[in-house]
């Protein structure tokens, strides 16, 4: 089991139907937030009203008076590419995104702007944890998320079965503005202090830069995420 915590991630838990084995509310929650409540009955989930000491003490602070146990999420692996391949048009690979917050971030970006699901390596990575699913408000409820051996080896199936493979890089020439949004695409996004590793820039079909005015010239890795699946969300259109 795992905790998750906030309103957003206990509503969207609900939403997605995962397995829930228990629901902690405040004391203050449960005067002030009966539409809540009036859900958890509806739905025949029991819950737990507790003091916000006894909250803070299971869930830490930034619970907002919300807590549970929920069951682990799904993780997959190499094989979710049978699962994605010929349904899912938007993919990112994420290539050394360590810091919990940036992947949480990154899921919530990854939800909002349509994109079918996450890949990352096994090593150099960051594992889903509590952090993780707080910071995504939810949305990792709906996002599809595999850790692989490889990234290289998997860029390079994608790229037989037909994705064209999007890299991000500061020396990239190609604009976002090029990229034909009809293609089957698979974004990769690397670590801040690296970037992407050097077998994956070779096999790039288009490598991006985001243009930049101010001065300081790199963005932190969930915002630059950010930017670049809203330029290249599914079923959009550059603006």
């Amino acid at each position: 089991m795992i905790k998750i915590y906030g309103k957003n991630c206990i509503y969207e838990a609900i939403r997605a139907k995962s397995r829930i084995k228990k629901i902690y509310l405040s004391f203050e929650v449960s005067k002030k937030d009966s539409k809540f409540l009036c859900m958890l009955n509806d739905k025949k989930i029991s819950y737990d009203i507790v003091d916000k000491k006894q909250m803070d003490q299971i869930f830490g602070n930034g619970h907002q008076g919300y807590g549970a146990y929920r069951e682990e999420y799904k993780i997959y692996n190499e094989g979710i590419i049978d699962e994605i391949v010929g349904t899912s048009k938007r993919l990112l690979l994420l290539d050394g995104i360590m810091d919990p917050h940036n992947l949480g971030a990154i899921i919530r970006s990854v939800d909002a702007f349509g994109y079918d699901a996450v890949i990352l390596p096994k090593n150099r990575s960051c594992s889903i944890t509590e952090a993780v699913a707080h910071v995504s408000t939810g949305a990792i409820e709906h996002v599809k998320i595999a850790y692989v051996n490889s990234l290289s080896t998997f860029a390079l199936k994608l790229k037989e079965k037909g994705y064209w493979l999007c890299g991000t890089d500061a020396s990239g020439n190609d604009s976002l503005e090029s990229l034909d949004l009809s293609l089957d695409l698979a974004v990769i996004i690397g670590s801040e202090g690296f970037g992407m590793n050097k077998t994956l820039l070779k096999m790039v079909d288009y490598l991006i830069s985001i243009p930049m005015i101010g001065h300081v010239n790199s963005l932190n890795a969930s915002v630059s995420t950010g930017i670049v699946l809203y330029r290249t969300r599914k079923n959009g259109r550059i603006l």
